[in-house]
């Protein structure tokens, strides 16, 4: 009988409804959720979220993560803190306007590429250089895993975003190069596309599917 990893120590970053079913999803298997944010309003909204399940300890930071100096701090003050990261989870919902790309205005360009493109690249190489300096014991079980959950299609799936479609391609490219480089460190890298899971309950699957990937 296969068993979730006891005291696995968890971070997961990024916004909405996906992000918060997944931290849920963990939580309920008693993991330390570690969870990035930018205001005190996403600390409420997590709070809310989980206040149902009573199990795992959420720890909620602020901390400035498509920033390169920001991830590093935050990732060198959570091994400070806590150990090292079983877990990390990097969530996107690529949500853009559905502008045609000759009339997209370059602020929501440069939007996609900070919160999309930068961020998957920043987070992927810290998390990965922490994991590949520390790629001995716990790192060589399936303990060591980082998932990337990205979605090609914005909220309203009549309408295809250009911008999202060029933020879904380029993680899906990142992750491509990043598990080709550390294939033989024994990390385990996953790339899940959200629109994959065609259900009326998608983020509960995402999380089970998740869970059932760290289960041991």
């Amino acid at each position: 009988m296969s068993n979730f990893p006891e005291n696995i120590i968890s971070v997961v970053a990024g916004t909405g409804n996906t992000c918060h079913q997944i931290i849920t999803a963990l939580l309920s298997h008693n993991a330390t959720v570690i969870v990035p944010v930018k205001s005190f309003d996403e600390i409420q909204s997590l709070q809310k979220t989980t206040t149902n399940v009573t199990s795992g300890e959420l720890v909620p930071v602020l901390a400035d993560i498509p920033n390169h100096h920001g991830a590093s701090n935050f990732f060198e003050d959570i091994e400070g803190r806590f150990g090292q990261v079983n877990l990390t989870i990097l969530v996107f919902d690529n949500n853009y306007s559905g502008y045609q790309l000759t009339e997209t205005p370059y602020e929501e360009w440069e939007r996609m590429q900070q919160n999309s493109i930068s961020a998957c690249f920043v987070v992927g190489k810290v998390i990965l250089d922490f994991m590949k300096r520390n790629a001995q014991g716990i790192y060589r079980n399936a303990h060591g895993i980082y998932i990337v959950v990205s979605d090609r299609y914005s909220q309203d799936k009549a309408k295809i975003s250009p911008l999202t479609v060029i933020a879904a391609h380029m993680q899906a490219e990142l992750s491509k190069i990043f598990a080709e480089e550390i294939k033989y460190t024994g990390i385990k890298y996953y790339h899940i596309v959200a629109d994959d899971f065609n259900s009326q309950i998608n983020d509960y699957d995402i999380a089970r599917y998740i869970i059932d990937l760290c289960t041991v």
